[in-house]
């Protein structure tokens, strides 16, 4: 991929400033985007000004965004624009002529000089980048109180953005329509160009021993059920080379740590609410039985087998094959992509997250 030139933020940039040197300034102030800062620093896609301030906090413009998208994913010059406001001696030129086609959205005017939303360049990256529109636009699901204020022209390309977690909620928000600040434009641009970045396997290594496991269930007033079951997460993990400790923690969420509650019960061994092959809403001859807890935890290992693109061990229960049916079976590889696919809830991997490195800490 080729590198990209820095964005214009002023008339003058100085080479002589080092990424390090920089960094010191904003580190301490945008924590959760440093490891995309220094890649766009390293790789001259930000630069600091005359006064070796990044600026992260500042919003970008819609031409500074063409030029991004430009040198980064090559873009083709279209042939032919009608923006009545460009002229042939303004710098970004040839950059709204190569942007034009990745544009989701187009007026007469392209206003260079304007600020550009979260939405927009969200939006703007997912189809400059290759990407595509989603079929629907159900992030309204994801617990995103504001989804749809997103303008019409943008929120499939917002579905695409926030499946592949390039772009995050924050609080149950989405935010669509704020300004895109630099900082937020270096971290939506790196986690397309580096996919994996950030993101937490589900498969690989063991990172929590059963007995950490254990002694944080119990800590958490878990049921012995579930205290007992662990044991069993752990053997399976080994079996498929799923990591138990996400599996075992994802049954603690499921099922109130072995206690349920709600409508699956206990004596049905289903440790992931896992759904029958035609469910008819949320009721409890809505989901599995299983023969034994260990039956349930296998098919627990199952049916994530078949969002990571493993194969199952034994027979599959029903719901297992209808998950192979869509279209993002064996592409879910990170805890983060669990929201979304496995609930409804975009931070749903994320809690799962939390309560691993809990668990790490027994």
């Amino acid at each position: 991929m080729k590198k990209i030139i820095s964005m214009i933020l002023t008339g003058l940039m100085l080479a002589s400033i080092t990424a390090g040197a920089i960094a010191a300034t904003w580190q301490s102030q945008y924590p959760w985007a440093e490891e995309s800062v220094q890649y766009c620093l390293q790789n001259g896609i930000i630069s600091g000004d005359e006064f070796g301030e990044l600026d992260l906090g500042e919003n970008l413009t819609r031409a500074q965004m063409a030029r991004i998208f430009t040198d980064t994913f090559n873009l083709k010059k279209a042939s032919k624009v009608d923006f009545t406001d460009v002229k042939e001696t303004d710098w970004y030129y040839p950059y709204e002529l190569a942007i034009f086609n990745s544009m989701p959205k187009r007026g007469s005017e392209f206003n260079g000089g304007e600020y550009v939303s979260r939405a927009e360049f969200a939006a703007t990256l997912v189809k400059a980048s290759g990407g595509k529109a989603a079929d629907s636009y159900t992030i309204t699901n994801y617990s995103f109180s504001d989804a749809q204020e997103a303008d019409d022209a943008y929120k499939n390309w917002l579905e695409t953005a926030v499946v592949n977690l390039y772009m995050l909620g924050d609080g149950g928000y989405i935010r669509p329509n704020d300004l895109l600040t630099r900082a937020e434009a270096c971290t939506f641009l790196y986690r397309v160009i580096n996919p994996e970045s950030g993101k937490t396997p589900i498969t690989g290594d063991v990172q929590v021993s059963v007995e950490q496991a254990q002694t944080w269930a119990k800590a958490k007033g878990a049921a012995d059920r579930f205290i007992e079951a662990a044991p069993i997460y752990w053997n399976y993990g080994e079996i498929f080379g799923i990591r138990p400790e996400v599996m075992y923690a994802q049954a603690g969420k499921e099922t109130a740590y072995g206690k349920y509650g709600g409508a699956v019960l206990p004596e049905m061994n289903n440790w992931a609410g896992i759904k029958i092959k035609s469910p008819e809403g949320d009721r409890t001859e809505d989901h599995e039985t299983f023969a034994t807890p260990e039956e349930g935890i296998r098919a627990h290992f199952n049916h994530m087998s078949a969002y990571v693109g493993l194969a199952p061990v034994g027979e599959p229960h029903d719901r297992y094959y209808v998950v192979k049916t869509i279209a993002w079976a064996g592409t879910v590889k990170f805890i983060e992509q669990l929201g979304g696919r496995w609930c409804p809830d975009i931070n749903y991997g994320y809690e799962i997250l939390d309560m691993i490195e809990n668990m790490k800490g027994y």
